[in-house]
């Protein structure tokens, strides 16, 4: 710009050389260009100001750039950090549910072990208190040995007698295969008593005069007449307690002592009769079988039960149970005990079945309260109605139908009754000595066969009415049902202690629950062993659950 400034000046010079009017105008030119210089000069300073500065700020924006790279990467490495704090707090969120799962099993745990010591403890003191009841008990039984002692060295055993022991059993009917085995057990009772008294020295023998009364009522009267116009005192039998309650007023009359290894119904739980049960009364049987059923599941209860003394009295005990365990009971349905078709009984269970099914699904029990007439109620139940064997509970059962071989082994209603379970209850006790001597000796006689409940009952009745008799020193009814309480207290026998209760009726603790199954490669069906019920607790243990 300088350069183009001279050579306008130079230019005007050169006018003005030619020119001699034109040397104002060139002074005029000189100072305006030295002005214009000046301020070109200032502009040049400027343009470097502002071009330091553009520098300058060139430096701030590659600073600022620089620190904002930095701040990505610092705020990507907080995203991460952020992620993984979210990470950490879910996994933190996951470890407080598995402490409070771990707190929860700790404290389920702690209850268990506390539920366990004093569980224990109660057991202990019920085994010191069993033990101190024991001793008093031995103390009797040595009384009752010295007493014994003494009529085996006068009185009956020097008369060279033969006392002959009444039995009213069904070997015909719906509870023979239990009579059959009553009547085994018995004999052998009577061998080991001959036995007995012939090595202490004693004449005296006994014998039992059976007799069929086939679950009927007034055979069973005749039968007994018959017994006592012979002389019998005592007698064992009968099996059921329809029987028993027709039979007590002529008993009572005629002073016969009865005596009877089946559980029997609670309007015969009478003082001072000539009743006496070896076997729990339908009360304490109602309480296991309403447990039983409550345990399993269930929330209502049809019952199928024989019109009949047991059938109405264990129905009648159950329900109640039931009721105050919270069940509902539906229907009690009663039939004919000499029915054959079970058609409208059955129809009547499927429709009660269908409306309680509705309002409780998979939680209506159907309990069975009958003898061996069951094979013929799930024979035409699976031709009828079979939807009624499918229920996810099983049927259930009582000691009319527990460890009977004739249901389990029956070619059609045991497999049925395999499908349905039939956990049954029976009265139960633990073995001891004279329990396996009797069992071992029951399968040499009777190969094949199995002494039972009814098997070890009736062997310990025909001791308790030849002790008795021993005891009251003379074959006399009256005597005898006097003295029997005393005799039973204090004898151990199969069952263990046959303490009786006020009723004249056995004092239990514990029940068995048995079921129908198929075992291993097997195809017949079995009872098995499924559980055991307390009467201390109210607590059914399961070894083997329906």
């Amino acid at each position: 710009m300088s350069f183009v400034l001279s050579l306008k000046a130079t230019l005007i010079l050169l006018l003005t050389v030619a020119g001699g009017s034109l040397g104002g105008v060139g002074y005029y030119y000189q100072a305006r260009a030295a002005d214009l210089n000046s301020q070109v000069s200032t502009l040049n300073n400027n343009a470097n100001s502002l071009s330091n500065q553009i520098a300058e700020l060139k430096a701030d924006i590659a600073n600022l750039t620089s620190q904002i790279s930095q701040l990505q990467t610092v705020n990507s490495q907080l995203n991460q950090t952020s992620v993984r704090i979210q990470s950490l707090e879910d996994e933190l969120v996951t470890i407080n549910s598995q402490l409070q799962s771990l707190e929860t099993q700790l404290n389920d745990e702690i209850s268990k072990v506390q539920s366990l010591e004093s569980s224990f403890q109660t057991q202990l003191d019920s085994l010191n208190a069993q033990l101190a009841a024991d001793q008093a008990e031995i103390d009797q039984l040595q009384v009752q040995i010295s007493q014994l002692q003494t009529q085996l060295a006068s009185g009956l055993c020097l008369s060279s007698r033969t006392i002959t022991i009444g039995e009213l059993l069904d070997l015909s009917d719906g509870l023979a295969t239990q009579g059959l085995r009553a009547k085994a057990g018995s004999a052998l009772a009577i061998s080991d008593i001959n036995s007995f008294l012939s090595a202490a020295g004693c004449n005296l023998k006994f014998a039992t005069s059976v007799y069929d009364y086939s679950l009927d009522a007034a055979r069973a009267l005749a039968d007994l007449q018959s017994l006592a116009a012979s002389g019998a005192q005592v007698v064992v039998g009968p099996l059921n307690s329809g029987t028993a309650q027709f039979l007590l007023p002529y008993a009572d009359s005629n002073h016969i002592v009865l005596i009877s290894p089946s559980s029997t119904s609670l309007a015969l739980a009478i003082p001072d009769d000539y009743l006496f049960r070896t076997a729990p009364n339908d009360g304490v049987q109602g309480l296991v079988d309403a447990r039983m059923m409550i345990d399993r599941g269930a929330s209502a209860v049809l019952i199928v039960e024989r019109h009949d003394s047991f059938g109405d009295h264990l129905a009648s005990a159950t329900a109640a149970r039931f009721t105050a365990l919270g069940g509902h009971v539906i229907d009690i349905i009663p039939y004919d005990i000499l029915t054959t078709d079970f058609t409208p009984y059955l129809s009547t269970l499927y429709n009660d079945f269908q409306i309680a099914n509705s309002t409780y699904p998979n939680r209506v029990a159907m309990d069975f309260i009958s003898f061996e007439e069951l094979a013929q109620i799930i024979t035409q139940a699976e031709q009828q109605h079979p939807s009624l064997l499918d229920d996810k509970l099983p049927w259930f059962g009582t000691d009319g139908e527990a460890q009977d071989p004739f249901l389990s082994g029956d070619p059609i209603a045991g497999p049925l009754l395999a499908k349905v379970r039939l956990p049954s209850t029976i009265y139960a006790f633990l073995n001891n000595t004279k329990t396996d001597r009797l069992y071992s000796a029951f399968a040499n006689t009777y190969p094949g066969d199995i002494c039972d409940f009814y098997c070890t009952g009736a062997y310990d009745d025909v001791w308790l009415a030849a002790l008795a008799t021993l005891q009251a020193g003379s074959y006399n009814g009256t005597r005898i049902q006097a003295i029997l309480p005393t005799v039973a207290s204090n004898y151990y026998g199969v069952t263990g202690w046959l303490q009786l209760d006020q009723n004249g009726d056995r004092a239990v603790t514990l029940y068995q629950i048995w079921k129908v199954a198929i075992q291993g490669t097997t195809t017949t069906p079995s009872w098995v062993i499924a559980g055991t019920w307390d009467s201390t607790t109210d607590i059914i243990t399961w070894t083997n659950p329906p």
